[in-house]
């Protein structure tokens, strides 16, 4: 516009938004003498609380009944320093702290899964900073919401804390980015929120653990620091690759809450482990002995030449220079490998997934955009797993090509003529959601409930007689209902720098026919098979990652060539069926309720259950928006 005959140009709208968190966690920041500050996306639209078009903080404090004054992110003077400067004592920088770190979280899932993150029916996700009293924190997935609990340091061991001081967990980085990362994963794949084997659960923890480490690496100048303090030998213990280190020593422990160092590459532990945390903690382990050989690697010819050759270096610490050099390496190997393990997320069955699985989905995500795997990455987490006794089993070797994924073994599109799937509107749905100055329109992700959008209801109608058309392809039962889990687009760099799309499918059908016919159908076991389908633009299929049940007419199957994909899927499904029932009796016989009530004892674990080790009360909490209220019932 003109001002007196001066032309005024307009003040675009900031693309990021930048704010002050904890040094990991207060005690850190106290210790330390700095925070950290994280570089977010800007959203035009956020509202006191924060509340933006992913995330709600809802600050209610059940436990003392009261509301705490939102904090305003748009405000002057908040976006003229950072935000606010981090407090125990303010709640409103606790609240900036829980979006802050979330944002962060959910901003790599993006760039590495190469899409746009929503939440299911484009809901928002709650953070409940300060949800009930009790030394515990957890995603619960009925309510949609992450709740923080707050406690009170023990009097005897409170490490470097006051006896009895007061600690949030909602201001520890560790913990809010391992239970943004439970959502994110529940999101992803919902039914890995049931345990039908000992690695489901355990799958949660350890990715939750491995997104929550890694997120360290962030934050480059802590990096830096980590290196020069152990002259670039990071398997010294630095407390960068320690998780939740004021939570553990507050609580007693006297040392983090877990660490991805410091135990024996064997496979001793993971054979005995049963309990989620010890189990997913040895696919942590296995990780992190990947990401140090991969990082030590990497910097040899540095310190090759900072040490005219030996490389060993000397006494004292390392140049300036070297540091810079070293952390670099660290920051960027920390961000491949930890892409690795997030795109393999597209790859992994939609039910009853197993670390073997886990195993071969990042092969094959990794090598479909890598093939030559020139750094030798996957081999070195290949090895890493194998040496912790994490493997898939009937497997020929541990070469790439026999832990990839297999093609179909008959030709499968999604154009078939018979029952075609129109993936023209799914696609540019998803291409114009990529773009942040345009208007993206509707986003056609995922199967609609009852009375969606047209163009979903479409598209799951198409993807049902499709499914049913190839049933037997996909290992599913033809005469029981499929369900369209979801569908999406996803737009992933190659080693070409070059994007790939891909379409994946998620299919799923409940098999009532093989649970348990003497007890409720809406409270008993259920059984449950899945596919996962990868297929590119054109529709054709690439492959199918099934979970599947014997099927029921086996005649039929029988009457099929030979060569057919039934026959493998029925043998699977009959061996998954065994499988699955001695787990289910495996529960019932170690829990002590089983004999004092009708509920399965598979119904018992949840979320809040499973953190409820680290010590202090379970809390229920029913959030509600802004202005009603929050019932709590202690467990």
């Amino acid at each position: 516009m003109t001002l007196a005959g001066v032309n005024v140009p307009s003040v675009p709208t900031p693309d990021r938004r930048r704010l002050r968190t904890f040094a990991f966690d207060p005690m850190s920041t106290r210790l330390s003498g700095r925070y950290l500050v994280l570089d977010v996306p800007f959203e035009t639209n956020l509202q006191p609380g924060p509340c933006g078009s992913l995330l709600q903080v809802v600050d209610f404090d059940a436990t003392r009944d009261q509301w705490y004054e939102p904090v305003d992110l748009d405000a002057g003077a908040v976006l003229a320093q950072d935000g606010l400067r981090p407090s125990e004592r303010d709640p409103r920088t606790h609240q900036q702290v829980v979006y802050a770190v979330a944002m962060s979280v959910i901003e790599r899932f993006e760039r590495f899964v190469g899409r746009r993150f929503r939440w299911r029916a484009n809901h928002q996700l709650r953070l409940v900073p300060h949800a009930f009293e009790g030394r515990n924190a957890f995603f619960d997935p009925r309510r949609r919401a992450v709740l923080f609990g707050y406690y009170r340091a023990d009097q005897r061991d409170p490490g470097p804390n006051l006896p009895g001081q007061v600690i949030f967990t909602c201001l520890s980085s560790d913990i809010i980015a391992h239970e943004i990362t439970h959502a994110i994963v529940h999101r992803l794949r919902r039914y890995f929120a049931q345990a039908t084997n000992s690695d489901v659960f355990a799958l949660h923890e350890a990715f939750a653990d491995l997104v929550a480490l890694f997120q360290h690496f962030v934050h480059r100048d802590v990096v830096i620091q980590a290196v020069a303090a152990t002259s670039g030998d990071l398997r010294r213990n630095s407390g960068l690759l320690d998780l939740a280190e004021e939570f553990g020593r507050s609580s007693g422990r006297g040392r983090a809450l877990r660490s991805a160092i410091g135990t024996e590459r064997t496979p001793d532990r993971f054979r005995r482990a049963t309990e989620p945390h010890e189990r997913g903690a040895c696919f942590v382990a296995a990780v992190f002995d990947a990401y140090l050989d991969v990082y030590q690697a990497s910097i040899a010819d540095l310190l090759r030449i900072a040490t005219g050759g030996s490389g060993v270096l000397p006494p004292g610490r390392l140049h300036p220079d070297l540091v810079n050099r070293v952390a670099d390496e660290a920051v960027k190997n920390a961000d491949r490998l930890l892409g690795m393990v997030v795109r393999a997320f597209d790859y992994l069955p939609v039910v009853d997934v197993t670390f073997g699985d886990v195993v071969r989905a990042i092969v094959t995500a990794d090598r479909v955009l890598f093939p030559d795997d020139s750094g030798n990455l996957r081999g070195t987490l290949v090895e890493a797993m194998r040496r912790r006794g994490i493997y898939p089993p009937r497997v020929t070797s541990l070469a790439d090509a026999a832990l990839t994924w297999p093609a179909p073994e008959q030709p499968l599109s999604l154009a078939d003529p018979a029952a075609p799937v129109d993936l023209q509107p799914l696609i540019l749905s998803a291409t114009r959601d990529l773009d942040l100055t345009g208007e993206a329109g509707p986003v056609i992700s995922a199967a609609p409930a009852a009375g969606g959008r047209a163009g979903e209801r479409r598209i799951d109608q198409q993807v049902g007689a499709w499914a049913r058309r190839h049933a037997h392809a996909l290992g599913l039962e033809p005469s029981v209902d499929i369900d369209l889990a979801g569908i999406h687009v996803a737009y992933r760099q190659a080693a070409d720098r070059q994007p790939r799309p891909e379409i994946v499918v998620q299919l799923t059908q409940r098999r009532p026919d093989l649970e348990d016919p003497g007890l409720d159908e809406n409270k008993r076991p259920v059984f449950r098979a899945g596919t996962t389908l990868i297929a590119g633009v054109d529709g054709r299929v690439e492959f199918v990652i099934a979970k599947p049940f014997p099927f029921l007419d086996e005649g039929a199957v029988a009457a099929l060539p030979p060569g057919h994909a039934a026959h493998g899927h029925h043998r699977a499904g009959t061996d998954r069926l065994a499988a699955l029932r001695r787990w289910l009796a495996g529960l019932e016989e170690d829990d002590a309720l089983s004999a004092w009530t009708l509920e399965p004892a598979i119904d018992r674990l949840d979320f809040a259950a499973m953190h409820n080790d680290v010590g202090g009360e379970a809390a229920d909490v029913r959030v509600h928006r802004r202005g009603a209220h929050v019932q709590r019932r202690v467990r």
